[in-house]
């Protein structure tokens, strides 16, 4: 799985933050990966795919300052945050009472929250099943510091403020 993350001002809208992510997965496709012309388009749920045989996964996201997408000959998602108030009940919806524990014993509850929001939400695009699985589905855990769960590779960092997460079937 390869990532690519751009800076982009932070005034951009949402539909100009998208134009730049596809900006940013055609160049990276044609530079890196030697696709000139791709065509993307999008499954059921929303998931993003390049029509052809033998093409890579791809997946994009973007959010306030930034955008990204990954580019794997695997199932791959990515996702990128920016940091925001969360309200509580909002971990008790997408985390498991183990990641719940997690969070409330961390020096820093809101990031850590961030941090699994993240990594599940590019878990679910990696699926495929964007927002219409529940989250609590899978549960993640964190191994020497590192994200954890059968069946995927996981990345997690925080980019500047941001946190980015990529998910990668194994």
């Amino acid at each position: 799985m390869r990532r690519y993350v751009e800076n982009v001002p932070p005034s951009l809208t949402q539909k100009e933050l998208h134009d730049r992510a596809y900006a940013l997965l055609y160049r990276v496709l044609k530079d890196e990966w030697g696709i000139a012309s791709p065509v993307v388009e999008k499954t059921p749920l929303g998931k993003p795919y390049l029509k052809g045989e033998n093409m890579p996964h791809i997946s994009l996201s973007h959010t306030k300052g930034i955008v990204c997408c990954a580019v794997s000959r695997k199932n791959v998602g990515i996702d990128a945050e920016y940091p925001r108030r969360v309200r509580g009940s909002a971990a008790e919806r997408v985390c498991t009472p183990a990641e719940l524990w997690d969070i409330q014993s961390s020096p820093n509850p809101a990031a850590r929250f961030l941090a699994y929001w993240t990594l599940k939400e590019s878990i679910a695009k990696c699926r495929g099943t964007g927002l219409s699985e529940s989250f609590q589905n899978y549960e993640i855990t964190f191994q020497n510091g590192m994200p954890h769960l059968n069946g995927y590779t996981l990345f997690f960092e925080q980019y500047g403020v941001h946190f980015l997460a990529a998910a990668e079937e194994a």
